[in-house]
């Protein structure tokens, strides 16, 4: 089961997405205020096809009102007074759906307020955390504690950079093989415009990571195809 939720701020152009969801089948759309207007743009350039199943949020922000009326599907309107956003509305109700062993896909976030795109970042924390986050022009893969995964369809300068989720910016290790730099920093970012091996490229080897401890967020092109080998206990 895969979800994918609409939400607010930016989102990737439709053409920067598309090698995304030719990888990926959605079986779930949920659109989180004007996610709405950013659904209806992936509709239109043929990158999903089904209609959303749910709506969720204080809809301020939406273009038009009327798409509330556009989409007969379960729908829950909040005051714009609340504590959660609503893109951590969308994700709580995602995870309920997708369950431990779904995949929870958020869409847009990126740019605009930078104290929401924080939230974002800090919601890889929570339990409703994403599986996948696809913000400008990078897919932001979560790799929690005891996963391994595979990148492959990496071009030599295609840029790969790691990050520790929020709760976690100490005593982590993410073993790693074919970086060109694989001995990550121990503090901080732990990894910034990473880059292929040549000896991996050359013989179209995948990276392969590993979280042997704590949970790290990987930091894709659209156009790389990654791979989920062995998944955490504590997912």
């Amino acid at each position: 089961m895969t979800v994918l939720i609409f939400t607010g701020g930016q989102a990737p152009d439709t053409e920067i997405a598309a090698p995304f969801f030719r990888n990926y089948k959605v079986d779930y759309i949920i659109a989180a205020d004007s996610g709405l207007d950013t659904y209806e743009k992936y509709l239109e350039a043929g990158l999903v096809s089904k209609a959303p199943d749910y709506l969720v949020g204080d809809f301020d922000s939406v273009s038009d009102r009327r798409l509330l009326e556009k989409y007969k599907c379960e729908r829950d309107v909040y005051s714009h007074d609340k504590d959660f956003t609503d893109s951590e509305l969308a994700l709580m109700k995602a995870r309920k759906v997708a369950g431990l062993e779904g995949k929870v896909v958020l869409c847009g976030g990126n740019g605009g307020r930078p104290d929401h795109f924080m939230a974002l970042y800090d919601s890889f924390s929570r339990d409703y955390r994403a599986d996948v986050w696809l913000c400008g022009e990078q897919v932001v893969w979560f790799c929690g504690f005891g996963s391994s995964m595979e990148i492959s369809q990496v071009n030599f300068e295609d840029r790969i950079s790691v990050s520790r989720i929020s709760s976690e910016y100490e005593n982590t290790n993410l073993a790693c093989n074919g970086f060109e730099w694989n001995q990550l920093f121990e503090k901080g970012m732990p990894s910034l415009s990473n880059r292929i091996s040549r000896e991996y490229f050359e013989k179209g080897k995948p990276i392969s990571l590993k979280a042997e401890k704590g949970s790290f967020l990987i930091y894709v092109p659209f156009t790389a195809k990654v791979s989920l080998i062995s998944l955490s206990q504590h997912r």
